[in-house]
């Protein structure tokens, strides 16, 4: 019954947290340069769409993962118990991280705002001194060695553009 809860309680966050970041701020932020969202089915409306896609389903596929493979949530209280490097993580450390910035990128295209993208730039600036300062080294702490081996063989950022078997951790 324990699990149900606090699987119950990483959903509750997940719609709530970043769907407030995610989408409520990029709408308010539109809102406030009278740029609402209306589909005109320009080129950079189907950028966003697939950019929107896209994001989602790299995002959503990494929270599955913790879940399943590691065994908790994406949420600091209730961490993964196990070390996850496979799916998207076996060709970066951050895929979620790079999914929630895709949505924000898509939600600028979307919107045609710079406000948006310009907000966008500056979570994924936040995100990126988080990871630095406090994600990073947690994770040195909790995994050691096998976390030190997965930082040398795979990029933070950029994923590695040739397929990986296995890695050797």
């Amino acid at each position: 019954m324990a699990w149900m809860r606090r699987y119950f309680w990483t959903i509750v966050w997940l719609l709530t947290g970043p769907g407030v970041f995610l989408f409520f701020v990029p709408r308010w932020i539109a809102s406030l340069e009278g740029r609402p969202l209306e589909w005109n089915a320009t080129p950079q409306q189907w950028l966003g769409l697939w950019l929107l896609l896209n994001g989602t389903g790299l995002a959503g596929w990494c929270v599955l993962l913790f879940f399943g493979e590691g065994e908790g949530t994406p949420l600091p209280t209730c961490p993964p118990e196990r070390f996850v490097a496979v799916g998207p993580y076996r060709y970066v450390r951050n895929p979620m991280a790079i999914g929630l910035c895709l949505l924000l990128v898509a939600e600028a295209c979307l919107y045609s705002s710079l406000g948006v993208a310009l907000y966008g730039l500056v979570i994924f600036l936040l995100a990126r001194a988080f990871v630095l300062r406090v994600e990073e080294p947690d994770l040195e702490k909790r995994f050691g060695p096998l976390y030190c081996t997965y930082k040398k063989q795979v990029p933070r950022w950029i994923p590695h553009l040739q397929q990986r078997t296995r890695l050797d951790l």
